[in-house]
């Protein structure tokens, strides 16, 4: 009876002790089975930003597609422009042109002209130019507006060298810094200039 007593008594300690020992095992389960369980407001912020984030993209597609077919329909324009120069530029001179600075004399020698540009010369402007680019014949331009094959020079013009208009200020609506430190070298030099007279 006593060894049963005895067995009775370690059992009962050791008994309690699993018990604790489950108990806390359900807690830890049913700490995950919350932390799986999402939040209404977690999921509806999650499909928020999924929502923004097809939005921008369904944005961005549409303005690849619109500048696609803005670029198809300038180089269309352009084609039928450069088309109706080459037309006009036959009808004018009835040939191909002949190369600049020179000129036949009755022998058929090439008269060759100084390669200097007569009269005084101003400050020649080179910044921001790239010689490499595409450049229109103004002449060319003038007497095609003359005719009425086109309506403005300076459009046509863009048209042609595919170069945006630049802007007379910024979007901002404060002055370029270009055109900023043009004006104050032109100050600087005026300012000196009034000086020395």
């Amino acid at each position: 009876s006593r060894s049963g007593s005895r067995l009775a008594c370690d059992r009962g300690p050791r008994r309690r002790a699993l018990e604790r020992r489950g108990a806390r095992g359900g807690a830890a389960a049913r700490s995950k089975r919350r932390q799986m369980a999402k939040k209404k407001r977690t999921t509806r912020k999650e499909n928020v930003i999924n929502k923004l984030i097809e939005d921008e993209k369904q944005m961005e597609k549409k303005s690849e597609e619109r500048i696609k077919q803005r670029k198809e329909l300038r180089e269309e324009r352009r084609e039928e422009l450069v088309a109706k120069l080459k037309a006009l530029a036959e009808q004018e001179e009835g040939g191909p042109p002949a190369a600049s600075g020179a000129a036949k004399d009755s022998t058929g020698d090439v008269e060759m002209k100084p390669a200097g540009r007569p009269g005084k010369q101003g400050v020649i402007k080179k910044i921001g130019k790239n010689k490499s680019k595409v450049r229109a014949n103004k002449a060319l331009l003038r007497v095609a507006k003359e005719r009425g094959v086109i309506h403005d020079v300076k459009l046509a013009k863009q048209l042609l060298e595919g170069r945006k208009a630049k802007r007379q200020v910024t979007p901002m609506g404060t002055e370029r810094r270009r055109d900023q430190r043009l004006r104050k070298a032109r100050e600087k030099r005026e300012r000196k200039m009034s000086k020395t007279y």
